[in-house]
């Protein structure tokens, strides 16, 4: 923490040793969760980008965050009601929404309609999955994309591939 400028390292240290201690124990025993150094060090760095990005946001705040944002996307089912518990009850009062790019979701949303013709999507899942892989790669050199069939896999990076390709990045 103290690497990436926090000033409370040693209470966030604690708090984030706490989670992933009770992750490890409460969590299913699934072998794509990984909650070693690996995984710190992604929220560590996700955690001083976020911290750089928004300054006026509270360490808890930014430290929450990058907790959620770089695990929620690989959890699922009831391990998601269980982290979000923990996290709720680590960073208590401390709500914060997700880092969003409206723009480019609009572009997704385009994409989606006019190439894969998809436009019922009222809960916005697809938006969401396709939000969360980006986030993914943007801490990790590659990530597995797995799930029953029918789940929305393919359509996950043949949207992004698209639109992408439609804002001009690669």
């Amino acid at each position: 923490f103290m690497s990436e400028g926090f000033l409370e390292a040693k209470k966030l240290a604690l708090k984030f040793a706490t989670l992933y201690a009770l992750n490890k124990d409460l969590l299913s025993k699934s072998n794509k969760y990984d909650w070693g150094m690996r995984a710190i060090k992604s929220v560590l760095v996700v955690a001083g980008g976020f911290k750089r990005a928004e300054p006026s946001l509270s360490e808890q705040a930014v430290l929450m965050r990058s907790l959620r944002d770089t695990n929620v996307a690989k959890i699922e089912g009831d391990d998601l009601k269980i982290f979000m518990g923990l996290l709720v009850d680590l960073f208590p009062g401390v709500e914060v929404p997700r880092a969003r790019d409206y723009q480019f979701e609009q572009v997704l949303v385009d994409v989606m309609e006019k190439d894969f013709g998809y436009t019922n999507d009222p809960e916005g899942y697809l938006l969401l999955k396709i939000t969360q892989l980006i986030e993914l790669l943007a801490i990790r050199h590659s990530v597995f994309l797995m799930g029953n069939p029918g789940s929305f896999k393919s359509a996950m990076w043949r949207g992004l591939r698209n639109a992408k390709t439609k804002k001009g990045d690669k």
